[in-house]
């Protein structure tokens, strides 16, 4: 017999901390903005689902139990791989990543990948308008993996696999497991990208863009779930 659907999470700080160096707006710009000198809104609340809302969106759940638990076995499991890395990639901070996940409702869509449009569903419009997005696979080539290489200059033989060792194992992890598909690295802004912005395209409040940058690597459930890990680089 299936187990009842679990249809309250209390709003859980935990899960917030994870996201909250991307929330932080350090004094700078109105106080009462949304994206004052931020990535992930001022606003935002998380649940112990892992679901991400505005505080003013009403979130209805409806989880399975067992979904609920695969998606905190695989952040754990995934966190431990990664064997507390710093996140890097031209990181001005020290910082590791953490347990993450999004556990879907039941008889949500489930997509064949992930894309940058599924990405900002699952935040459900926290994230700073303009912020661009990139989704690349979790293999060792692409965007994410030369600022990943970037942070290895210089490094050979021993130094180099020491420092790959991590990486390399979190994404063996994701590869194997049997629980996930379209493993992905996520990448939510761009220096470079939010340099260029015209400060036109601000949302209201906006003094400065943010410069703590959210980083995840994440796989899908078979029931739509994302689950894995999540960082930021600091980025100024």
């Amino acid at each position: 017999m299936d187990s009842e659907p679990i249809t309250h999470f209390d709003q859980d700080p935990q899960r917030l901390a994870v996201i909250g160096e991307c929330i932080e707006n350090y004094d700078v710009g109105k106080p009462g903005a949304k994206w004052p000198n931020n990535i992930i809104s001022r606003t935002t609340v998380v649940y112990g689902s892992g679901v991400i809302a505005d505080r003013d969106d009403p979130v209805v759940h409806d989880v399975d139990p067992a979904e609920w638990e695969l998606c905190q076995r695989i952040a754990a499991e995934a966190n431990a791989a990664i064997s507390g890395a710093d996140v890097g990639m031209g990181s001005e901070s020290s910082d590791p990543f953490n347990e993450f996940y999004i556990t879907a409702n039941r008889g949500d869509s489930v997509p064949s990948l992930i894309t940058e449009e599924f990405i900002r569903e699952k935040f459900r419009g926290t994230l700073f308008p303009p912020v661009t997005i990139t989704v690349e696979p979790l293999v060792e080539q692409g965007v994410w993996w030369s600022e990943v290489m970037a942070d290895a200059d210089g490094y050979v033989g021993e130094e180099l696999e020491s420092y790959l060792a991590p990486w390399r194992s979190m994404m063996s992890y994701f590869k194997d497991s049997p629980h996930l598909s379209g493993a992905s690295f996520v990448r939510i802004g761009d220096l470079e990208a939010l340099q260029d912005l015209d400060t036109k395209s601000y949302p209201d409040g906006t003094e400065i863009n943010g410069c703590v940058l959210p980083r995840l690597a994440v796989g899908l459930t078979n029931q739509g779930s994302i689950a894995g890990i999540f960082g930021y680089s600091v980025q100024t």
